[in-house]
C-alpha cells in the first residue's frame, strides 16, 4: 500500500540535504500517484512553506512558470523521523536515497 502523497513529500524533503525542486519531486512520484493527486504537490509545498516547515532555497522562472526549490527546516527532522519513518516510505516507493540527498532528482 502506497503512503499518502503528503507523507511521500515529507520523506523526500527529509532526505534532501540541499533542497529539492518541485519538478524533481513530481518526477519521482509520477509513477506512484495519479495525475489528480500529483496536481496537489505545489499546494502541499506552499502549505508547508507557509507553516514554516520548509524554506524556499531558490526561485526561478521558466517558460512563464515559477519553479521553487524547497528545503525542510532542520528543526522538524526529528519529528518527521519519529512520526513517519521516511526511509521506509522512500524504500516503498522504490526511490533512490542517494539521488534525493544530492537533489539530482528522485528517480
Amino acid at each position: 500500500m502506497k503512503p499518502p502523497l503528503k507523507y511521500s513529500i515529507y520523506s523526500i524533503l527529509y532526505f534532501s540535504e540541499d533542497g529539492i525542486w518541485e519538478y524533481e519531486i513530481y518526477q519521482g512520484l509520477k509513477n506512484h500517484y495519479n495525475k489528480q493527486s500529483l496536481s496537489k504537490i505545489r499546494s502541499i509545498l506552499l502549505e508547508l512553506s507557509n507553516k514554516s516547515w520548509t524554506d524556499e532555497v531558490e526561485v526561478v522562472t521558466h517558460n512563464d512558470s515559477i519553479l521553487r526549490k524547497y528545503k525542510l527546516q532542520a528543526r522538524h527532522k526529528e519529528f518527521i523521523d519519529y512520526q513517519l519513518s521516511p526511509r521506509k516510505i522512500i524504500d516503498e516507493l522504490g526511490l533512490k536515497i542517494g539521488n534525493v540527498i544530492t537533489g539530482r532528482g528522485t528517480a
